[in-house]
């Protein structure tokens, strides 16, 4: 019975010295509210009250931006803080930009919740993307089943599409862009497909993107397409069948056509005629195309051609030519034909046919060229490059190549791929970033010694940090030096003299390869102190990819173990990861 009257002594005495302090309060805020100013801004009605956003106030927002701006009253000029939503501020061409780097119209609705002005301002967005597979139904099994599931997608994507034009089209005078993907067509879809495409060039749509993937079919693409005036970019792709014959784009600017068998120099020709003001011209798997001239098209700057497989002659004689890109077959041998290329300065080529002499020969004419890309160019033996515009070079697994020379004092990125090291002399005193991935028969030695001697080529004062790494482990130097004794299991080095580059570089392999352990030599505090924050400070439920079914690495680590040694100036990163 003693403690209960302990207990029971202690109860009385906590409520007389509640009430006590109670009444004190009480008088407290009696005193405060007596003092307290009126309309001074210290209450909630005051000028500079605070405002209540669910349960948090303005100051206590992290999301929100402080502006500072002047204000001016009657007494003169005085600086005051107002809270500002920069993103609600953002004027309408560039929300409108900004949307038109989404992946689809799902994410572009999702901005809708970042204020009241986004949410108004998808329906004065002009664009609009029409996906059939998004509406794809999966877990259908049985013949029966996937015949059901077709059907119902059909019907689903019909529906959307009717209903977002009868909401979105009728109210504007004109649209920038309408792209139509369909990839399962039925009669009833076709006829719809016609009045959806006619509708937006009834608006004047200056961006079309047309695409049918359906095999054993067929569609026409209404004459209005090819008769319309205002149409600056037109990409055409898939099984589609055009009236050719009556051609009068006469603002088109951006042409792309794809996986057709249709076209052929003599439809170029009439492309030529019909459109002066082309600047961008792809051609990608057509398969009815044997011979390439292009004469008339004065103002091109672009040229793409990609596995066209019976392709075998390009003549270009384009004065404005800035960037020609060439993917051949594997087996396809052609002949190219670069005429009046002297503004020439992106060049891409992939041609395992390719020799020399037609390399240095084509090269020789673009006297500006300032990216040179050559991938699978097994053919190549002997490579020489005299440059002082070239800035970029990557060349990616030459299988042959077995000396090059370069000298390109200005060359800013070198890329190279490869079994060997074939370069004789190197003169890229401007370099800043080179990466170089070898192949299995080169041994670890030997990719030692071709290190040392490639990096005496390379300008040290620029403090180059070395990244060597495997699928498993990654090892970086801060100061790279010919003394240094590199591990054995590497087979790709980069090195870089910007340290975001080398953060860049740890993000990749992490994504790609969720390696078990980073090495820092030698680090600097700015470069321990960006991995610290990349790698240590993350989030723990990061939500970067939230709406996206492939995850960055950051969403897999499980924990990071961090070990320093000071007598090597050391430190040591351990991964361990989840499952994907």
């Amino acid at each position: 019975m003693l403690w209960k009257r302990i207990c029971l002594g202690y109860l009385v005495r906590r409520g007389h010295s509640t009430k006590r302090s109670s009444s004190r309060r009480g008088t407290n805020d009696r005193k405060n509210l007596m003092l307290k100013p009126i309309g001074s801004g210290f209450g909630d009605g005051g000028v500079l009250g605070k405002r209540k956003i669910g349960h948090l106030s303005v100051e206590s927002n992290k999301y929100r931006v402080r502006k500072k701006r002047k204000i001016r009253g009657d007494n003169g000029v005085c600086d005051r803080d107002v809270d500002v939503d920069r993103i609600s501020e953002l004027p309408e061409p560039i929300i409108h930009h900004i949307y038109g780097f989404m992946h689809s119209t799902k994410d572009v609705v999702r901005t809708s919740i970042l204020s009241k002005k986004w949410k108004s301002m998808f329906s004065s967005y002009l664009t609009f993307d029409f996906d059939q597979r998004w509406f794809r139904i999966e877990g259908a099994r049985g013949k029966h089943n996937r015949i059901k599931a077709r059907e119902v997608q059909k019907k689903k994507f019909r529906g959307y599409v009717e209903k977002s034009l009868a909401l979105r089209l009728d109210p504007v005078p004109c649209i920038d862009k309408f792209r139509l993907y369909v990839n399962n067509m039925s009669g009833v879809l076709q006829a719809c497909m016609g009045r959806w495409i006619c509708a937006a060039v009834d608006k004047n749509v200056k961006e079309l993107d047309v695409h049918v993937n359906v095999d054993g079919k067929q569609y026409f693409v209404p004459e209005a397409v090819l008769l319309s005036a205002s149409i600056t970019s037109l990409k055409l792709s898939g099984s589609l069948l055009c009236d050719f014959g009556a051609i009068k784009l006469s603002n088109l600017r951006e042409l792309s056509i794809k996986d057709t068998f249709l076209l052929n120099g003599h439809l170029i020709k009439r492309f030529e005629e019909s459109c002066p003001l082309l600047e961008d011209l792809r051609l990608v798997c057509c398969r009815g195309l044997l011979h390439l001239a292009i004469s008339a098209l004065l103002k091109l700057r672009r040229l793409e051609v990609h596995e066209c497989a019976k392709l075998s002659c390009i003549e270009i004689e384009a004065s404005n030519l800035e960037t020609f890109w060439y993917h051949a077959k594997k087996h396809q041998q052609c002949k190219i034909d670069l005429k009046s290329s002297g503004k020439l300065k992106n060049l891409t080529m992939k041609d395992r046919k390719m020799t020399d002499t037609a390399f240095q020969d084509c090269i020789s004419k673009s006297p500006l060229l300032e990216k040179l890309v050559l991938h699978e160019c097994t053919s190549l033996e002997t490579l020489t490059i005299l440059s002082g515009k070239l800035r970029s070079l990557s060349l990616i697994n030459c299988a042959n190549l077995r000396e090059a020379n370069i000298d390109a004092p200005n060359l800013y990125s070198f890329q190279y791929s490869g079994r060997r090291m074939p370069f004789s002399s190197m003169n890229v005193l401007g370099l800043c970033e080179a990466k170089f991935s070898f192949g299995p028969i080169m041994k670890p030695a030997q990719r030692i010694v071709e290190y040392h001697k490639l990096f005496g080529s390379f300008n040290r004062s620029k403090g180059f940090k070395l990244i060597v790494y495997s699928k498993q482990n990654m090892k970086i130097y801060e100061e790279p030096g010919e003394d240094y004794v590199l591990p054995n299991y590497f087979c790709k080095l980069e090195l870089t003299a910007s340290s975001r580059s080398v953060l860049k570089t740890v993000d990749n392999w992490l994504r790609e390869c969720h390696g078990r352990s980073i090495v820092l030599v030698s680090p600097s505090t700015e470069l321990i102190k960006f991995m610290r924050t990349m790698i240590i400070d993350r989030e723990d439920n990061p939500n970067c990819c939230r709406f996206y079914s492939n995850k960055c690495w950051r969403h897999y680590v499980a924990d990071v173990k961090i070990l320093t040694l000071n007598t090597t100036n050391k430190i040591y990163y351990d991964f361990k990861w989840r499952s994907r």
